[in-house]
């Protein structure tokens, strides 16, 4: 089993190497074409990444909102 496995994968790469040289213009416009899309998921992933260090997705929910003025908590002093 091993042994078909090697072999069906030598040829796969092999139509893979003549496919990339004998239609290298499509390979061109496919690369074209895929490179403004994985730049804009690259850019989204960086901007959330970097929205989840700065805390700016935890005011943004709450709105910015300043919390309710509450009494202020004392602690009992050693007597």
């Amino acid at each position: 089993m091993g042994m078909t496995n090697i072999v069906f994968a030598l040829v796969a790469i092999c139509l893979g190497i003549w496919g990339l040289i004998t239609y290298w213009w499509y390979t061109v416009d496919v690369i074209i074409a895929i490179f403004p899309l994985a730049l804009l998921f690259v850019g989204i992933i960086a901007l959330l990444a970097g929205l989840k260090n700065t805390g700016l997705k935890a005011n943004l929910v709450r709105g910015n909102k300043k919390p309710e003025a509450t009494a202020p908590i004392t602690r009992k002093n050693d007597e």
